[in-house]
């Protein structure tokens, strides 16, 4: 009987290889993935960069670099800790500590993940947060109220957590349940009640003083689903009335800090400098995983604007109106720039932006803060920051078919390339949108012949069907 059951076991575990291999080609199974992810956003840009393996071997490169320079247990209580830089003594910031939980997580490192967010358990305060500054022999410091939240910091840390959940179940710690709980206190503390403006911290901020590169609509979205507690939204939809009252002129540009009313706070700078940089970042996440068209309408008058100062020209500082301020051109403001320019604007200039976000990276004097954000971002347009709770869609190149029915040709082509409505060389979830948008007739701009995906002669609800369905690879080829 053993040798029976031996040899049944054998067989089924064959079978099992074999079923398994197929269906991997199949449906990207989020929790053996790691970078390179190669993801096409739900909606905008998908990558910007032109070779996707060359990208990916730079990040991988760009990571280990990271690392060298970031990554201590020094100072650290047994854990490990992300340090800044010369000019700041070596010392961490809870800021810090989510960026590298979420670019650990996206690198599939469980073990340096949980030697981190040991060391973010060891510095909660009160109110179940990290303590927002710690200096590099593990004392949290007084001159400046080290021992309260950050808001950016801990919800950055929460989606990592999130994202941990979802990518390897669980390890040294139940990431769901440490999720959950972070996501509750965060609610409890940093939302203001009742107006639901993001406060900065736990002990200060609201409707008075709030920080909009603080604004992570997507998280609150994720938030939201994974926890049940739809409150979430109403944070997100406050984020974007509080943008919207701003008087910036169209440029997309907001403050460092502001009211819930969009006018100066008391004390606290209004222009556009090393705060204010990351909201591109965050808020075109939104539109690339959700299709916020909020998101799109203020990252797409970001770009807009950048466009007019070219790549190269990016300074370190503008008031939201416009006016330059800043003097310097560097990682901190040259990679969320191109993350804004995900959401579809001109897709030339976000290219252009890519290679200069690859370019540019800050002397290690004063490396964290930019170099941080440029790894993030780097992650971001190449692809390489889906949104982990969701199924992770891979671009697929359209294969030619054999059919006996010929199409009118393209006036600009002679080869239809099916599902690459907007004829910009890619089939991806961007040409879903746009067929979507015609086929409510909205104005856009259709290749009518490489939207007829089913070879009807028709360009109807069916090929939207039909595309989402490639998209999703649940059939192999286009035109089906």
């Amino acid at each position: 009987m053993r040798k029976v059951s031996r040899k049944k076991g054998i067989i089924l575990l064959l079978l099992a290889a074999v079923l398994g291999t197929y269906l991997f080609s199949t449906i990207i199974n989020v929790s053996a993935a790691g970078v390179p992810f190669n993801a096409v956003y739900p909606y905008g840009f998908s990558s910007l960069a032109d070779d996707q393996q060359q990208a990916n071997d730079m990040l991988k490169a760009e990571w280990e670099d990271w690392k060298s320079k970031r990554i201590t247990s020094n100072g650290a209580g047994g854990h490990k800790r992300v340090q800044r830089d010369a000019s700041t003594g070596y010392d961490t910031v809870s800021e810090g500590l989510g960026y590298g939980l979420l670019l650990a997580v996206c690198f599939d490192e469980q073990s340096l993940f949980d030697d981190l967010y040991g060391y973010v358990k060891s510095h909660f305060n009160g109110s179940g947060l990290m303590h927002w500054h710690i200096d590099a022999n593990n004392n949290v410091t007084t001159h400046d109220g080290g021992h309260g939240a950050a808001t950016d910091a801990d919800e950055d840390i929460a989606l990592a957590l999130i994202f941990a959940d979802k990518q390897w179940g669980s390890g040294r710690y139940n990431y769901q349940q440490e999720a959950k709980t972070l996501i509750n206190n965060l609610y409890n503390h940093c939302v203001e009640h009742g107006s639901n403006v993001l406060k900065p911290g736990d002990a200060w901020g609201g409707s008075s003083v709030t920080n909009p590169s603080y604004f992570a609509p997507a998280w609150y979205k994720v938030f939201a689903k994974y926890t049940g507690d739809n409150r979430w939204n109403q944070v997100a939809d406050k984020c974007y009335q509080i943008v919207a009252a701003l008087n910036n002129n169209g440029t997309g540009l907001v403050p460092d800090w502001c009211t819930a009313s969009g006018t100066p706070a008391s004390g606290q700078g209004f222009n556009y400098t090393y705060d204010a940089t990351r909201y591109g970042w965050r808020t075109a996440i939104d539109y690339s995983w959700f299709g916020d068209s909020r998101a799109k309408a203020n990252c797409d008058a970001l770009t807009k604007f950048f466009k007019n100062i070219g790549a190269a020209g990016i300074a370190d500082g503008y008031t939201i109106q416009g006016q330059k301020v800043g003097s310097n051109h560097n990682a901190s403001f040259v990679g969320p720039i191109a993350a804004a320019s995900m959401t579809g604007y001109d897709l030339n200039f976000a290219k252009q932006l890519y290679q200069e976000t690859v370019k540019v990276k800050d002397d290690e004097q004063y490396g964290y803060y930019g170099n941080c954000l440029r790894l993030l971002t780097l992650l971001y347009i190449t692809g390489n920051f889906p949104n982990l709770t969701e199924e992770i869609v891979k671009p697929t190149a359209t294969p030619t078919p054999t059919n006996t029915r010929t199409p009118t040709p393209t006036p600009t082509s002679n080869v239809v390339k099916y599902g690459d409505v907007n004829d910009d060389g890619f089939v991806d979830s961007t040409d879903l949108t746009i067929l979507k948008r015609y086929i409510l007739r909205r104005p856009v701009s259709v290749n009518l012949n490489a939207a007829d995906v089913n070879l009807d002669f028709e360009v109807d609800s069916t090929d939207v069907t039909v595309l989402k369905r490639f998209l999703l690879r649940k059939i192999p080829y286009l035109p089906y």
